[in-house]
């Protein structure tokens, strides 16, 4: 471990400002002490969380699912994930987020812990899991404004694909590792 010029590196909030409050984030602007006694702004981005699922067929093929992400302007290859609700318990909203966009529920899950997807501004965690002896459901449910491809890729295709660029989806990245 590298030593720190500061003994103690936490930002403490003197107060903070609440800018927008929707249905996935909050951001406020606040206003921290840094460790040298200064203040500085911090526009924070408040999330309730999600996970991320690496769901591998009894083939060894992992399912993939190609969406529009509008926020980029393009379709996107990653792996299944969602939003937690409030209160929510990761591995639940794991199993409901791999039937609802994949219609696949697995008979054997292992939590992996968890990353944080942009800790300079925003405290999303993500949870991430394995989900192993996949199951077809015959009548999943879905969601209406979800409109998904379902892609069945092995190893190899899934090494390439990352090599070519072609999956650039950070939690996708992340949880790939795992393979």
């Amino acid at each position: 471990m590298m030593d720190s010029f500061w003994s103690d590196l936490t930002e403490a909030k003197l107060n903070s400002t609440p800018i927008h409050s929707g249905p996935v984030i909050s951001l406020t602007h606040d206003t921290v002490r840094l460790p040298n006694g200064e203040t500085a702004l911090r526009e924070v981005a408040w999330h309730p969380g999600g996970v991320v699922i690496l769901p591998v067929l009894t083939s060894g093929e992992i399912l993939l699912v190609e969406q529009f992400r509008y926020a980029v302007g393009h379709t996107l290859l990653e792996l299944p994930a969602g939003k937690l609700n409030i209160g929510e318990d990761p591995l639940k909203a794991a199993q409901r987020e791999l039937l609802e966009e994949t219609g696949y529920e697995a008979e054997h899950w292992q939590a992996l812990g968890f990353i944080y997807t942009a800790p300079g501004f925003c405290n999303e965690r993500l949870y991430l899991f394995r989900a192993e002896g996949l199951v077809a459901h015959p009548n999943p449910p879905k969601e209406d404004d979800e409109f998904i491809t379902l892609h069945r890729l092995d190893a190899v295709d899934l090494r390439q694909r990352v090599l070519n660029r072609q999956l650039t989806d950070a939690k996708t990245l992340s949880l790939l590792h795992y393979l």
